[in-house]
Protein backbone atom coordinates (compact mmCIF):
# COMPACT_ATOMS: atom_id res chain seq x y z
CA UNK A 1 0.00 0.00 0.00
CA UNK A 2 2.95 2.38 0.53
CA UNK A 3 3.67 2.48 -3.22
CA UNK A 4 0.04 3.42 -3.82
CA UNK A 5 0.27 6.26 -1.29
CA UNK A 6 3.18 7.72 -3.25
CA UNK A 7 1.51 7.09 -6.62
CA UNK A 8 -1.84 8.86 -6.12
CA UNK A 9 -1.79 12.66 -5.97
CA UNK A 10 -5.09 14.55 -6.07
CA UNK A 11 -6.84 17.66 -4.72
CA UNK A 12 -7.46 17.58 -0.98
CA UNK A 13 -11.18 16.83 -1.40
CA UNK A 14 -10.57 13.70 -3.52
CA UNK A 15 -9.80 10.52 -1.59
CA UNK A 16 -8.82 7.11 -2.90
CA UNK A 17 -10.41 4.07 -1.30
CA UNK A 18 -9.44 0.46 -1.92
CA UNK A 19 -11.88 -2.38 -1.36
CA UNK A 20 -10.16 -5.62 -0.29
CA UNK A 21 -12.47 -8.45 0.64
CA UNK A 22 -15.01 -6.92 2.99
CA UNK A 23 -12.78 -4.02 4.11
CA UNK A 24 -12.63 -0.45 2.85
CA UNK A 25 -9.12 1.08 3.06
CA UNK A 26 -9.08 4.87 2.89
CA UNK A 27 -5.72 6.01 1.53
CA UNK A 28 -4.33 9.25 2.93
CA UNK A 29 -2.31 10.24 -0.15
CA UNK A 30 -0.89 13.71 -0.74
CA UNK A 31 -2.58 16.93 -1.86
CA UNK A 32 -1.25 19.08 -4.69
CA UNK A 33 -4.16 21.56 -4.71
CA UNK A 34 -5.82 22.83 -1.57
CA UNK A 35 -8.04 25.79 -2.58
CA UNK A 36 -9.59 25.96 0.88
CA UNK A 37 -6.12 26.15 2.50
CA UNK A 38 -7.03 23.33 4.88
CA UNK A 39 -4.30 22.27 7.31
CA UNK A 40 -2.98 18.72 7.20
CA UNK A 41 -5.37 16.60 9.24
CA UNK A 42 -6.45 13.03 9.88
CA UNK A 43 -8.78 11.40 7.36
CA UNK A 44 -11.60 11.37 9.92
CA UNK A 45 -11.21 15.11 10.48
CA UNK A 46 -10.91 15.80 6.75
CA UNK A 47 -14.15 13.95 5.99
CA UNK A 48 -15.87 15.67 8.94
CA UNK A 49 -14.80 19.09 7.65
CA UNK A 50 -16.85 18.36 4.52
CA UNK A 51 -19.87 17.16 6.50
CA UNK A 52 -19.51 13.44 5.87
CA UNK A 53 -18.00 10.51 7.73
CA UNK A 54 -15.82 7.77 6.28
CA UNK A 55 -18.57 5.30 7.24
CA UNK A 56 -21.13 7.29 5.20
CA UNK A 57 -18.73 7.42 2.23
CA UNK A 58 -18.19 3.64 2.45
CA UNK A 59 -21.97 3.17 2.47
CA UNK A 60 -22.24 5.17 -0.76
CA UNK A 61 -19.32 3.27 -2.32
CA UNK A 62 -21.11 -0.05 -1.65
CA UNK A 63 -23.82 1.11 -4.06
CA UNK A 64 -21.31 1.43 -6.92
CA UNK A 65 -20.36 -1.70 -8.83
CA UNK A 66 -21.89 -3.82 -6.08
CA UNK A 67 -19.04 -2.93 -3.70
CA UNK A 68 -16.66 -5.14 -5.68
CA UNK A 69 -12.95 -5.23 -4.87
CA UNK A 70 -10.84 -2.56 -6.46
CA UNK A 71 -10.15 1.15 -6.31
CA UNK A 72 -12.72 3.87 -5.78
CA UNK A 73 -12.52 7.65 -5.77
CA UNK A 74 -14.55 9.88 -3.44
CA UNK A 75 -15.10 13.59 -4.07
CA UNK A 76 -15.97 14.49 -0.49
CA UNK A 77 -16.67 18.14 -1.33
CA UNK A 78 -19.38 17.40 -3.91
CA UNK A 79 -20.36 13.92 -2.60
CA UNK A 80 -19.53 12.14 -5.87
CA UNK A 81 -18.35 8.53 -5.93
CA UNK A 82 -16.53 6.64 -8.70
CA UNK A 83 -15.35 3.08 -9.32
CA UNK A 84 -11.87 3.05 -10.90
CA UNK A 85 -11.22 -0.63 -11.55
CA UNK A 86 -8.92 -3.19 -10.00
CA UNK A 87 -5.57 -1.53 -10.81
CA UNK A 88 -4.09 1.69 -9.38
CA UNK A 89 -3.77 3.13 -12.91
CA UNK A 90 -7.58 3.23 -13.02
CA UNK A 91 -7.52 5.96 -10.36
CA UNK A 92 -5.17 8.05 -12.49
CA UNK A 93 -7.37 7.49 -15.55
CA UNK A 94 -10.50 8.54 -13.62
CA UNK A 95 -8.78 11.69 -12.34
CA UNK A 96 -7.74 12.59 -15.90
CA UNK A 97 -11.31 11.93 -17.07
CA UNK A 98 -12.45 14.39 -14.38
CA UNK A 99 -9.99 17.02 -15.66
CA UNK A 100 -7.33 16.48 -12.99
CA UNK A 101 -3.81 15.79 -14.24
CA UNK A 102 -2.64 14.83 -17.70
CA UNK A 103 -1.48 11.73 -19.50
CA UNK A 104 1.84 13.16 -20.66
CA UNK A 105 4.13 15.12 -18.34
CA UNK A 106 4.82 18.76 -19.12
CA UNK A 107 8.25 19.13 -20.69
CA UNK A 108 10.39 22.25 -20.61
CA UNK A 109 11.11 22.85 -24.31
Amino acid sequence: MNDLDAYIVAPVYYRVVRRCGTQWHFIKGESFYNPLNLPSMSLDDLFSSFGISMREAASQLRKINGGEEGFYLVDIMHKHYYYCGTLPNGVRDKLIELGIGRREPITGH
